[in-house]
C-alpha cells in the first residue's frame, strides 16, 4: 500500500514506479539524466531515439504515470513535466560461470528500481470536449472525485446496505418454538430361555478319554564292524627279459689337461 504522504492530494505529483527491472542503476540512470525536467512529448521522443536498451522500460514507466494523471485525477498530459525520475538498486541475481582447472567466477546481474513523478504547469487544468465540440478549461478534480473513488464509494455503500437489510429481516423473524422432545419408548421385556433339547445335551456331552500311546520298542545293538584285513607284501620287480641285471650308468671321464706347445730356441736368443 503506498505511502499517504506522498499521494496526489499531499504533493500534488503523480507517481509511477517499475520494480526489478533487468538493468544496472547506472544505465538507468545515464537515460534519466536526459530526460528529468522535460515535458512528456519531448520525454517520449528523446526515449523513442534513445541507443539504449533500457529505456524502452523507461517509456513503459513514463506512460504509466501519464495514464495515472489523465485517468485518476483528471490532468491534461499536454500539461505534465516530469518533475522527478531516479533509480535506485534492486536485488542482485547471482550466478556462475565455470572457469580454468575446475574453478568458477560470479556473474551478478543487477536489477532497479524506476519512478517517475509528474506534475501539471496549468495549476492542475483539464481541458474537456463539449458537446458542441468547442473545447474549455474547468477546475481539476479532486482526488476523491475521480471515477476509482466514485466507484469504490458506490460499493461501499452498496454493501453497506445489504448489511443493514439483513440485519433487520434477521431482527423482524421471530425465533421458531422448541420442539417438545418425544418421549422415550419402553423397553421390551427379556424372552425367557429355551429349555434345552435332547440335540443340546448330546453335545453337551463329556469327551471319551484319549487312549494310552503305545511304548516305543527298543533299538537292536549296533554290530561290531570287521577288523580290516592286513595288506599284502609288495612283488620283487621282475628281472630284465635277457636275464642280465640291471647296470648302472658309468660315470662321466675326466678329460686331461691339453699340453703346452714346445719352446723353440733361434738364433741370437731371439724367440718365436
Amino acid at each position: 500500500m503506498a505511502d499517504k504522504r506522498f499521494s496526489f492530494a499531499n504533493t500534488g505529483l503523480v507517481r509511477a514506479e517499475a520494480r526489478h527491472v533487468r538493468s544496472s542503476a547506472r544505465k538507468v540512470r545515464l537515460v534519466l539524466e536526459d530526460i528529468r525536467g522535460r515535458s512528456v512529448i519531448d520525454a517520449r521522443k528523446q526515449l523513442l531515439f534513445s541507443p539504449r536498451a533500457v529505456a524502452k522500460d523507461i517509456e513503459l514507466v513514463l506512460r504509466s504515470a501519464v495514464t495515472n494523471a489523465e485517468v485518476n485525477h483528471g490532468l491534461s498530459p499536454d500539461d505534465l513535466v516530469i518533475h522527478e525520475a531516479f533509480a535506485n538498486e534492486g536485488v542482485t541475481i547471482k550466478r556462475f560461470k565455470p572457469r580454468a582447472r575446475g574453478r568458477a567466477s560470479k556473474i551478478r546481474k543487477r536489477t532497479a528500481h524506476i519512478t517517475i513523478l509528474l506534475r501539471s504547469l496549468s495549476g492542475g487544468t483539464v481541458i474537456e470536449s463539449t458537446v458542441d465540440g468547442t473545447t474549455e478549461t474547468v477546475a481539476p478534480k479532486k482526488a476523491g472525485d475521480s471515477a476509482r473513488s466514485k466507484r469504490v464509494a458506490a460499493s461501499q455503500k452498496a454493501d453497506g446496505a445489504e448489511v443493514a437489510t439483513d440485519a433487520a429481516e434477521v431482527a423482524e423473524k421471530p425465533k421458531a418454538a422448541a420442539k417438545p422432545k418425544a418421549a422415550a419408548k419402553p423397553k421390551a421385556p427379556a424372552k425367557p430361555k429355551a429349555e434345552p433339547t435332547e440335540a443340546a445335551a448330546a453335545a453337551t456331552k463329556p469327551k471319551a478319554a484319549a487312549k494310552p500311546k503305545a511304548a516305543a520298542k527298543p533299538k537292536a545293538a549296533a554290530k561290531p564292524k570287521a577288523a580290516a584285513k592286513p595288506k599284502a607284501p609288495a612283488k620283487p620287480k621282475a628281472a630284465a627279459a635277457d636275464g642280465t641285471a640291471e647296470k648302472k650308468p658309468a660315470a662321466p671321464r675326466k678329460r686331461a689337461p691339453k699340453a703346452a706347445p714346445p719352446k723353440t730356441d733361434t738364433p741370437d736368443g731371439e724367440k718365436d
